[in-house]
């Protein structure tokens, strides 16, 4: 281990690796903090004096410590500006700052995703992760598994036992938003979003498609419109050849890309085809058009997630969980 710590300053995520203990456990343990036994505790002041390592040992923490919150965000999130994903880093920092904590944000190469190569963060003296966007299954389940610090992930879920994510409430949001459309006297409803994309982008449809069911009717297999080939491309999409009287878009942006090809293929949006779009992301009017949506509350998705994750890096009673953050419909003049 002395070639490689020669080479840069040794870190409490090292102490953590070359004990096989948490990080956690490290930074109480150096902080003079309550938290671990005695035993532990000199292991690792006598860990960390062997290694070299130069931070404050044994010294209890002063109260107004920043707690170091790790951020996480592939790039291809970042392809269009502005970027949903930036929005909800901006109130991390907001929410970070309220609770004397502060954020440090590193961008994934989707390369490295595909290669498993693991992010920066989980070397750096980090407290916490939060990871924005969602990623591949196998890269969420490896950031799981090597961190030793605790992680949660922000705007998707999967199958991963004893991890931690947040969501909006896609489903029904996407049913209420629906039914409106059904209440507003429209009957032929499509879907645009690609399913295989994301998993919020199928919890949207299935929520589109309970509101359908209620009125008796199916999606058809030509209205449900592909928005992307994969969760990485550009937005585009084709018009059915028989028109519906409506589209409900997985989000904002495909809402906005959506009334640009209707106006190029001769329809007005409302007078002859309803919009509506999901997130309330995309606040600009569109030529006049304001696109009724649902508002995911980023400010609050934010803030939980914060408060989530200095939960657990506190080490209070936490017991990990999926945590839905309920938004509201935001009518405008689209449909």
């Amino acid at each position: 281990m002395g070639e490689e710590r020669k080479q840069r300053a040794v870190t409490q995520t090292d102490i953590a690796r070359e004990l096989n203990v948490s990080v956690v456990s490290v930074s109480i343990a150096l902080n003079g903090r309550k938290g671990v036994s005695a035993e532990l505790r000199q292991k690792i002041l006598d860990a960390a004096e062997e290694m070299g390592y130069e931070g404050a040992v044994g010294q209890p923490q002063k109260k107004d410590a920043m707690i170091r919150i790790g951020v996480l965000i592939s790039r291809r999130y970042l392809r269009y500006t502005p970027s949903f994903y930036m929005n909800v880093y901006q109130e991390i920092v907001i929410a970070a700052l309220e609770k004397k904590s502060m954020t440090f944000l590193e961008i994934l190469d989707p390369e490295d995703e595909e290669s498993l190569k693991l992010p920066k963060l989980l070397d750096d003296q980090v407290n916490g992760i939060l990871v924005l966007g969602e990623l591949s299954h196998a890269y969420t389940e490896a950031i799981q598994n090597e961190s030793r610090v605790p992680v949660i992930f922000v705007d998707y879920y999967q199958p991963i036992g004893d991890a931690d994510f947040i969501i909006s409430d896609g489903y029904a949001g996407a049913y209420r938003l629906t039914r409106m459309m059904l209440e507003a006297g429209y009957r032929k409803i499509a879907f645009v979003g690609t399913l295989q994309a994301t998993s919020s982008i199928r919890d949207r449809f299935f929520g589109y498609r309970k509101a359908l069911m209620e009125n008796r009717s199916e999606p058809r297999p030509d209205w449900i419109i592909p928005d992307r080939i994969a969760f990485d491309a550009d937005i585009f999409m084709n018009l059915p050849e028989e028109m519906p009287e409506a589209f409900f878009c997985n989000c904002d942006v495909t809402a906005a890309f959506l009334i640009e090809k209707l106006r190029q293929n001769g329809y007005r949006v409302p007078e002859d085809v309803g919009v509506a779009g999901f997130d309330h992301f995309y606040m600009n009017k569109i030529d006049g058009i304001e696109l009724t949506t649902y508002d995911v509350n980023i400010e609050a998705m934010a803030r939980i997630s914060v408060n989530m994750l200095l939960r657990k890096i506190n080490q209070t009673h936490f017991v990990s969980r999926m945590s839905v953050v309920t938004g509201k419909i935001i009518r405008g003049n689209s449909f």
